[in-house]
C-alpha cells in the first residue's frame, strides 16, 4: 500500500527541488499526494467514461468558486464522432487527442450575466476588461476542479490551450454565441502507464511573502534550467542528444507571434477590452 506522506514529499522534491516539512498531524494526505504528483497524460487507456461518472465529474467542476456567485463557467462535452473530428483537426500537431475517452472544451460565458440586465431593461454599464476576465477565471477555476475530481476517481486529462489558436473556427463549430469564447479543450482518459512529475521553478522564484520580488530572477532560471536538463536526461535513450535548456525551449517556442488575432476574436464576440 503506498504511503501517502512518502508519496507527497518525493513528487515535492522531484517538483521544486528541495526537501518539503510535512507538519505533524497532516490531514488530506491522499488529496495533497495527488495534487502534487499530477501530470498532463497524452497516452490512454482504450477505457470509455460511463457518461455518469463524466456528468458527476462536470458537476464537481462547476461546484468551484464563482466570482460574485455570477456563474460564468460553461462545459462543452464533445460526443458527436463527426463534430469531435472537426474540432481535433484543428490542432493537427496533437493526433493523441483522438484517442482520449472524452474532449471537453471549457467556456468563458459572460452572456447570462448580460441578460439579467436586458430582463430588467437596465443598461449594461461593465462592459470593460473585469468584465471580460472574470468569466476566463471562473472557467480556468471550473477545468482545475475537473482536473482534481477526475484523479480522485482515476482518470487523468491533458489541458488543451492550442484550441485558442483557432478561436473562430472552434467558436463557429461550438456554436458560440456573443459574449461566450472558449478558455481551453481537456482530453480525459484512463492512463495506459504512470508518468514522473515535470519539474517547476523553485519556490524561491514563484513564492512570494509581503512584496513581489525578483532581484535573483537570473539566479533562479539558471538554477531551474539545471534541474530541468536532468530531469529530462533521466529519460533519454542512450545517445540521445542532450536535452536543452527550459530558456532556451520556451525561447524557440515563442520566438514567433502567437495567437495575434485573438483581440479580434475578443473584440468580435463583443467584448471591449480595451474599455
Amino acid at each position: 500500500m503506498t504511503d501517502p506522506a512518502a508519496t507527497l514529499h518525493h513528487a515535492l522534491a522531484a517538483r521544486f527541488g528541495e526537501d518539503f516539512e510535512l507538519p505533524d498531524g497532516l490531514e488530506g494526505l491522499d488529496e495533497l499526494a495527488r495534487i502534487a504528483s499530477a501530470s498532463s497524460h497524452r497516452a490512454w487507456a482504450p477505457r470509455r467514461i460511463d457518461p455518469a461518472l463524466m456528468r458527476l465529474l462536470c458537476a464537481c467542476a462547476l461546484s468551484a468558486p464563482s466570482k460574485s456567485y455570477l456563474q460564468q463557467a460553461d462545459i462543452i462535452e464533445v460526443r458527436e464522432p463527426a463534430l469531435r473530428a472537426q474540432v481535433e483537426a484543428l490542432v493537427p500537431s496533437m493526433p493523441w487527442m483522438r484517442d482520449a475517452a472524452a474532449l471537453l472544451v471549457f467556456c468563458a460565458n459572460g452572456r447570462r450575466f448580460r441578460r439579467i440586465f436586458e430582463r430588467a431593461g437596465q443598461a449594461f454599464v461593465n462592459e470593460h476588461l473585469d468584465g471580460f476576465f472574470n468569466p476566463g477565471v471562473d472557467s480556468a477555476m471550473a477545468m482545475m476542479n475537473f482536473i482534481r475530481a477526475a484523479s480522485a476517481a482515476g482518470l487523468v486529462c491533458c489541458p488543451i490551450s492550442v484550441l485558442r489558436d483557432r478561436p473562430a473556427e472552434l467558436s463557429a463549430l461550438l456554436g458560440l454565441p456573443d459574449h461566450v469564447y472558449p478558455v481551453a479543450g481537456l482530453c480525459v482518459g484512463y492512463p495506459a502507464a504512470q508518468r514522473s512529475v515535470n519539474p517547476r521553478l523553485a519556490l524561491a522564484a514563484t513564492l512570494h511573502v509581503d512584496r513581489f520580488r525578483d532581484d535573483t530572477l537570473d539566479r533562479d532560471l539558471d538554477e531551474f534550467d539545471r534541474r530541468y536538463i536532468e530531469a529530462r536526461r533521466r529519460h533519454l535513450a542512450p545517445g540521445s542528444p542532450d536535452p536543452q535548456a527550459w530558456t532556451d525551449e520556451k525561447l524557440k517556442q515563442y520566438a514567433g507571434t502567437q495567437r495575434g488575432d485573438w483581440g479580434a476574436f475578443v473584440r468580435s464576440k463583443k467584448f471591449d477590452p480595451a474599455a
